[in-house]
């Protein structure tokens, strides 16, 4: 009653939580390029337009009298409208490089003062004024700020999307695994119970901290998961150990005791690799880490608590709705016949006859998985990123085939106190420009004193860009090469090092990128030292041992490197990208992506790990060998971790059905380090390393008492092949 009463009340406090969350949180607190933008919007009132409005006629040109009256009318509204301080357009004021190339289209350039956090407000209502039909025109918007209110959008459909996809095709996986309905719904409540938890709880967090969309799709599909695994791993002990006594209470009591203990080191290990999120300066994977710990911290708490009150009520009901009689009880999770007689135990005998051929050929298969790793570009996601219905990546496309869009979009260099009216600062203006212009990737520098080319002065700018005022001077750096590249970001490090005539902001979306690129490498280390350190401690506590916690370290990071492998080949290199709806191919790897699926496919592959090794551990513990012990453990724990990781894979299928490229790359990211880790690891690679290790593998550098120090029995006998 009391968790009904809880989940009721955090339905109601995460209703319209979708609303509170934006886009964004990317930019690192005090980043150099966020203050010349600051600068440029405010002092300034001018730089790289906040909304470009593509208008296109709808037949003729853009030159035609209607359109041109059209055309001036939508300039006059947009001047009008609040937070706008700045606006060009080609029918005001006739600069030929913006209108496009076949007279067909032409821009209008919108300098708005707002940030990541309020262009929700801001911007939002601005779009849905001045694009759609304005006479013989067609406007649409793009540019940074529409892009990121797209996927904004885009983000909050996808979530939907998935709940209406992953819910069925879970139960459906769920009833054959258990062979049973009401078992399988309970599990599924759980996990609805969590999604439900996670949406409250990113709601609170949006009251007094900054929360990113894109931590509510990641946060419900992990809180999902989860949940339903721990569900999982307690319904099935609980149902193996009913076999063994005919009191429901103390079934119940060792279920809580042993696999109990599993869960809460599992979640604690999701929880610590969710934390190194923290470490990194950024808003959008920070609202990631809160809404993850909480979610996983609910979904062992209701595992724990909810789940055996409900079993408890239910008794012998958890039956009802039974398969079993109708398909002769193969769904059992745990079967009551001896672990020898299994087909998971018959696998892993042997492998552990064969260790060394076995860890050969999957080490070798999972070193040329990493390979492609190492062809890593590292960017950004750029409109290409939105589904190509999209008005907005629509737009950015014109803007990119009929427009200069390199100058659109270049480096901003803010030189602030600096006067270009008197004669010395001007030259000095004059000689960095030249400067700037002979670096690598850089097409031109304008400014105030004039257009530059290679160091050479080709003439003057437009007098209406504003490239000066009371507050100092701006250049625009234009390069040839697309602003979400990673060599764009080199070119702005390249501008930051070369010698200015006074202190200098440099701004832009390379800028940003080299900011978030800056904040990453910091926190990499940092990140890696807690996901290591915190992690086999827990498994030390977990094992009872110190090469154990270390050996599953390994693995993972096997697993993950294998993930990281086929992200860069699917999605930066287009393999495969039929299969996978057909998504734009960028040349890039999001920079926040691989610190994404590192951190949760980590705590995901743990999970199944810690729920092997406690297994091999309490089998150990009751006197089996190392090869007996760890067989037993994968019959008892195999198909768990196998149903489990295709509730996994199912939920993130639907994240990887999602319209947005970013959400996309992280679902068949930790898809594939979910498979390879249920399959290749636990069943191959994990039984073969143990089998090597032998007695090692339960080392511990303290004197252990009598009854742990008793020698370890001679393997046992293995059991007669069934008759045929």
């Amino acid at each position: 009653m009391l968790t009904l009463c809880a989940l009721v009340a955090a339905g109601v406090a995460g209703v319209g939580v979708g609303d509170r969350l934006y886009h964004g949180g990317t930019t690192p607190p005090g980043a150099e390029a966020a203050r010349a933008e600051h600068a440029l919007s405010t002092a300034f009132r001018s730089g790289v337009p906040t909304v470009t409005l593509v208008a296109t006629a709808a037949a003729g040109s853009v030159d035609d009298p209607a359109a041109v009256r059209a055309g001036t009318r939508l300039v006059a509204r947009a001047r009008a409208l609040p937070k706008v301080v700045a606006v060009r357009s080609y029918w005001t004021e006739r600069p030929i490089s913006l209108r496009g190339r076949d007279g067909r289209s032409a821009l209008v350039l919108l300098r708005i003062a707002t940030s990541e956090g309020t262009a929700h407000r801001d911007v939002e209502p601005l779009l849905r004024e001045l694009t759609g039909r304005h006479g013989p025109l067609d406007v649409a918007a793009t540019g940074p700020t529409p892009v990121g209110l797209a996927i904004e959008r885009q983000s909050r459909l996808d979530l939907q999307r998935m709940e209406l996809l992953a819910a069925p095709l879970t139960a459906a996986v769920l009833v054959v695994v258990f062979g049973g309905v009401v078992a399988a719904g309970l599990a599924l409540v759980v996990g609805l119970a969590a999604v439900v938890g996670s949406a409250a709880v990113l709601s609170g967090l949006a009251g007094f901290t900054t929360v990113s969309v894109i931590a509510l799709n990641l946060t419900t599909a992990l809180g999902f998961a989860l949940a339903v695994d721990f569900s999982l791993f307690m319904l099935a002990r609980y149902r193996e150990e009913r076999e063994r006594t005919a009191s429901l209470h103390d079934a119940l009591l060792e279920t809580v005791r042993t696999t109990g203990r599993t869960v809460v080191c599992s979640a604690l290990t999701v929880m610590a690799s969710m934390a190194a999120l923290l470490v990194f300066p950024l808003d959008m994977l920070r609202s990631i880490a809160y809404g993850g710990m909480a979610v996983v911290a609910l979904s062992g708490l209701l595992a724990l608590t909810a789940l055996p009150a409900a079993l408890l009520l239910l008794g012998p009901r958890i039956d009802r709705l039974s398969l079993r009689r109708r398909r002769g009880g193969t769904a059992r999770p745990a079967a009551a016949a001896a672990p020898e007689n299994g087909r998971w135990y018959r696998l892993a005998d042997g492998v552990m006859r064969r260790p060394v051929p076995v860890v050969l050929v999957l080490g070798t298969l999972l070193a040329a998985l990493v390979l492609p790793f190492a062809d890593a570009r590292f960017g950004t996601f750029d409109d290409r990123a939105l589904p190509e219905g999209s008005p907005t990546r629509q737009a950015t496309e014109t803007l990119r085939r009929d427009f200069d869009h390199h100058a659109v979009n270049p480096v901003q260099v803010v030189l602030p106190g600096l006067d270009a009216h008197r004669a010395r600062e001007a030259a000095a203006l004059d000689a960095y420009a030249r400067r700037l212009s002979r670096l690598e990737h850089v097409t031109r520098v304008e400014t105030v004193t004039g257009i530059y080319r290679h160091g050479r002065l080709l003439g003057p700018t437009h007098p209406q860009v504003g490239y000066a005022s009371p507050a100092g001077t701006w250049a625009a750096v234009v390069t040839d090469i697309g602003p979400h590249a990673e060599e764009g970001a080199a070119v702005v490090r390249a501008v930051r090092k070369t010698s200015a005539p006074g202190p200098v902001m440099v701004g832009g979306t390379q800028a940003w990128l080299a900011d978030l690129q800056d904040s990453i490498r910091a926190g990499l280390v940092p990140a890696l030292v807690l996901i290591t350190v915190v992690t086999l401690a827990l498994l030390a506590w977990c094992t009872r041992s110190v090469v154990l916690p270390l050996k599953a370290f390994l693995l993972n990071v096997l697993s993950l490197s294998a993930a990281f492998g086929v992200m860069v080949l699917v999605f930066q290199q287009g393999f495969l990208r039929g299969l996978l709806g057909g998504f734009a191919v960028t040349g890039v790897t999001d920079t926040l992506v691989p610190i994404l699926v590192l951190c949760v496919a980590f705590g995901l592959s743990m999970d199944y790990e810690v729920l092997l090794l406690s297994r091999a551990v309490e089998e150990h513990a009751a006197g089996a060998s190392t090869r007996v012990a760890v067989a037993r453990a994968v019959q008892r724990t195999a198909g768990l971790f196998t149903a489990s990781a295709l509730v996994v894979i199912v939920v993130m299928a639907a994240l990887a059905a999602s319209g947005l490229l970013l959400l996309k790359v992280v679902g068949v990211s930790l898809a594939v380090a979910v498979f390879v880790d249920a399959t290749l690891i636990r069943l191959l690679l994990a039984p073969a390393l143990m089998a090597l290790l032998g007695r090692a593998n339960w080392w511990l550098p303290v004197r252990r008492t009598p009854t742990d120090a008793r020698p370890e029995p001679e393997p046992e006998p293995e059991p007669a092949p069934e008759p045929v």
